[in-house]
């Protein structure tokens, strides 16, 4: 008998991890932060549902991988 295997695409076989994450009880979705031009790169921030930046100290958008 063939054996069928969950999609890695199903949502309902991810794990713990890819479950909403909230900073100070807000939702927050992951967004393309591109600060060159300020001397910050590139990498992913966090956004809440209102669609302003989180920011941390020195006026820089936290990362969304440290929340």
């Amino acid at each position: 008998m063939l054996k069928t295997s969950t999609s890695k695409n199903d949502p309902t076989a991810r794990g713990p991890a890819q479950r909403d994450k909230t900073f100070n009880g807000k939702k927050v979705k992951p967004v393309l932060y591109v600060g060159s031009a300020l001397g910050h790169g590139r990498y992913m921030a966090a956004q809440d549902e209102g669609g302003k930046l989180i920011m941390g100290e020195g006026d820089k958008p936290v990362a969304f991988s440290d929340i």
